[in-house]
């Protein structure tokens, strides 16, 4: 791929696609991120990525110690183009990973009654999503920093795992707006300028020689 400046590849679009890029990266953000556990569905796993990428979520961490990461184009509409989707065969490497880059580990359980209204989210916070049957590894539920519930009224024990994960994403993006703003929670000056990059690049020449999938196997 040819290395051209952030600025030539700003000039190899419209005015109007770089203004949307730019309003875009402004309010991405890295302070809260997403995990999906050993989902098996494809249909889930993409749609649940589409939402990040709607709702501004950056990175999507993907934990297939179970069950293989699989999407649906279809579903995905290019979404995971502007993402930073993050693969682990081994969800104690995920949880180490996280932890190392501060964040804490949030778990949806139907086994708390702590709800998602009373989590301190100043810290920097991973969601993690659990397989559809089972729900999260026993493992992950031992040692998660947190469990929280998305209040729900009806019979049904849960909700389906790509709309629990639409439903936590409109929370979040809740919080965000009432405590200080969408700008507040926004990447540092450093990160975005990684991001606008990766951007630019897979804009101009595609995802081929600038994947936004990484293999995390250390």
């Amino acid at each position: 791929m040819e290395r051209l400046s952030v600025e030539d590849l700003s000039k190899r679009m419209t005015p109007e696609r770089l203004e949307k890029l730019e309003r875009a990266l402004s309010l991405r953000t890295r302070h809260f991120t997403m995990v999906l556990e050993d989902l098996y569905d494809p249909h889930n796993i993409s749609a649940v990525m589409r939402t990040c990428e709607v709702f501004g979520i950056q990175d999507v961490h993907v934990i297939e110690e179970i069950n293989s990461y699989r999407i649906n184009k279809s579903v995905l509409k290019g979404s995971f183009k502007w993402l930073d989707i993050f693969r682990y065969r081994s969800r104690a490497l995920c949880m180490e990973k996280l932890r190392a880059k501060g964040y804490r580990i949030a778990v949806a359980s139907t086994n708390t009654t702590r709800t998602f209204h009373e989590l301190d989210l100043t810290v920097p916070t991973a969601f993690y999503l659990g397989t559809e049957l089972a729900g999260n590894n026993p493992e992950t539920l031992a040692k998660a920093d947190v469990e929280f519930i998305l209040p729900q009224y009806g019979l049904t024990e849960s909700m389906n795992v790509s709309v629990a994960g639409g439903v936590l994403l409109a929370r979040i993006d809740e919080w965000m707006r009432a405590n200080g703003g969408r700008e507040k929670w926004a990447l540092s000056g450093e990160e975005r300028e990684r991001v606008r990059r990766d951007w630019f690049e897979r804009q101009v020449f595609g995802i081929e020689e600038n994947s936004p999938v990484r293999i995390v196997t250390a």
